[in-house]
């Protein structure tokens, strides 16, 4: 279980093969793992949470 819905991965498979082709199949579905866990790593840090709520005024 990676935690990533079966649809995301369809859509990462079928984005993937768009761009790449038949690799893109498999290039695609990883590179959502590594965004995902990207992404989550930031938000444990507060690295997101940081970037939205700094005050420009």
């Amino acid at each position: 279980h990676i935690g990533i819905h079966p649809i995301f991965t369809l859509i990462a498979m079928y984005t993937g093969f768009k761009v790449s082709g038949v690799i893109g199949l498999f290039i695609g579905p990883i590179a959502l793992i590594i965004l995902k866990n990207i992404f989550s790593n930031l938000l444990d840090k507060g690295v997101v949470k940081s970037i939205f709520s700094r005050d420009y005024s």
